[in-house]
Parts: structure tokens; sequence; C-alpha cells
């Protein structure tokens, strides 16, 4: 009996020494994300914006780890979880700042416009959403889908990004 107090008395004694009184969070980080309206620069009030912690989600339909909505002067602002990296996407209505892999880069504004611009399509009319043509090769197709725009973070830092939505 007395050597099992003993030994009880070792093992509080030693998970005090071995453990840590000051115990921290988790790691966090800060993100302030401004979305404007890529037609006319205008702070885009009202959208959502996805962080996805994995480059895969954005195309699969899956949650993403935060959800957040701009507000009057088209900021969002959280405090997420430090994990170094998420894939940003943002929404307006119809207006997004990624296509399933294709980065708009503006609005077709004339029929000259079009006809200087990489072919895509569907085919672009004025109006329609310009996609980067990351490839070079002067058409926009599949070859062209590139990884979300996404966010480098470090810990306990705040990050200040901005996107466009067109």
């Amino acid at each position: 009996m007395k050597y099992t107090s003993l030994l009880l008395s070792g093992c509080i004694a030693a998970s005090f020494l071995f453990s840590s009184c000051d115990k921290k969070g988790p790691a966090t980080s800060t993100v302030a994300i401004t979305i404007t309206d890529g037609q006319t620069g205008a702070a885009s009030v009202g959208a959502t914006v996805k962080l996805y912690d994995d480059v895969n989600k954005p195309n699969t339909g899956e949650a993403p780890s935060y959800t957040l909505t701009t507000d009057a002067s088209g900021k969002a602002t959280a405090v997420v979880a430090y994990i170094g990296e998420y894939y940003i996407v943002a929404e307006k209505g119809t207006q997004k700042s990624y296509y399933n892999g294709l980065i708009p880069i503006g609005i077709f504004k004339t029929q000259a416009d079009i006809d200087s611009s990489p072919k895509q399509t569907p085919a672009a009319i004025i109006g329609s959403v310009k996609f980067k043509d990351t490839n070079n090769d002067g058409v926009i197709n599949d070859s062209d889908k590139a990884k979300a725009p996404n966010l480098f973070l470090q810990e306990g830092q705040t990050l200040n990004y901005s996107l466009a939505v067109y």
C-alpha cells in the first residue's frame, strides 16, 4: 500500500514537471480580405468568401473551412486556425474570382476585344467573362486550369489580401 501511494505521488509529480501550466491555445492568424467588383473597382458588399484547407476542395464541392461575408467596405476579416495555406474563392451573385479552375481577368467589352483575345468555349460575347490563358497557347481550355488563389500565413500574422470578382 505504501509503495502504491509512493508510486502514485511520483506519477503526479512527474505530470506537473512535464506539462506546462500556461497551456497555449491552437495557433491562429488573422485574414483581412477585400473583394472588389472587377468591372467597376467598387467594393463588393455582401460577397461570400470561402477559405479551403486543401487545393482540390474548391473544385470538388466540399465545404470550405471558413465562409465569410464582406461588409459595407467589401472586407471580410476572421481569425483562422494557422495551417500555413488556404485557397480562396469569392462569389457575389454570378460573379466569381475562380471558375472551376479558370482564373477570370476581365469582361469582354467590345468585339475587337473578343477578336484579339484567346479563343474560349463557349464562344465569348460582349459582357462575358474573359479568362487567363495560363499556358499562352491562344486557347482557353482545360490546359489553362490552375489552382485557386492561395494565402500563405505565418502564425500570429495578420494578412491583408485583395481579390476581384468578375
